[in-house]
C-alpha cells in the first residue's frame, strides 16, 4: 500500500485553489455593474445623475448612492425629463439649490478657477526654484578658488613633494 506523497498534497491543494478561482470568476460574473441604470428610471436619468454628487455621501455620485437624498434627486431628474426640461436646467436647477458643489466637474471660474491653476503654478513654481537652484550650483563649480593666497598654494605643493615622515 503506497501512502501520500508530497506530489499528491500539491496536486489536490492546486485543484482547491483552481475551484476556488473559477467559483469567485463566476460570482463576479453575476454581480451586476455598477455603471447600469436602475431599473426604476431611464438610462437618461441615471447619465445625469451620474454628473452630480449626492450631498451626503462622500465620493459617490447620485446616481451611484442608496442615500435617500440621492434617490429623491432621480425621482427629480425623471420628473424634470418628463416635463420636457433639458439636460442644462436640470443641471442648473440643482445648482440653484447646491451651489457649484453639486456639479462633479464645477465650472472653472471664480474659487475653483484656482483649484484647477494650482496644480500648474505649483508645478511652474518648482521648476523655477529647481532651474535656480542648479544655477547656482553650477556657479559655484565653475567658480575659480579665489580664496587661496598664492603662499599657501606653494607651501601645500612642497609639503606634497617631500617625502614622508615616520613617526
Amino acid at each position: 500500500m503506497r501512502g501520500r506523497g508530497t506530489g499528491d498534497r500539491g496536486v489536490g491543494l492546486l485543484a482547491r485553489f483552481l475551484a476556488l478561482g473559477l467559483w469567485l470568476w463566476a460570482l463576479s460574473l453575476a454581480q451586476p455593474t455598477p455603471n447600469t441604470p436602475p431599473p426604476d428610471f431611464s438610462p437618461r436619468v441615471f447619465e445625469i445623475a451620474r454628473e452630480l454628487r449626492c450631498p451626503v455621501c462622500q465620493g459617490e455620485s447620485a446616481a451611484e448612492s442608496n442615500a435617500g437624498i440621492a434617490v429623491e434627486m432621480r425621482r427629480i431628474i425623471a420628473e424634470q425629463l418628463a416635463q420636457g426640461k433639458t439636460e442644462a436646467e436640470i443641471r442648473q436647477f440643482f445648482v440653484e439649490r447646491y451651489g457649484d458643489w453639486i456639479l462633479y466637474e464645477p465650472p472653472a471660474r471664480g474659487l475653483t478657477l484656482w483649484v484647477w491653476l494650482s496644480p500648474l503654478i505649483g508645478l511652474g513654481l518648482l521648476g523655477y526654484g529647481l532651474w535656480r537652484y542648479l544655477a547656482r550650483v553650477r556657479a559655484r563649480v565653475q567658480a575659480p578658488i579665489a580664496d587661496v593666497s598664492d603662499e599657501e598654494i606653494a607651501r601645500l605643493e612642497a609639503e606634497l613633494q617631500t617625502p614622508e615622515r615616520k613617526s
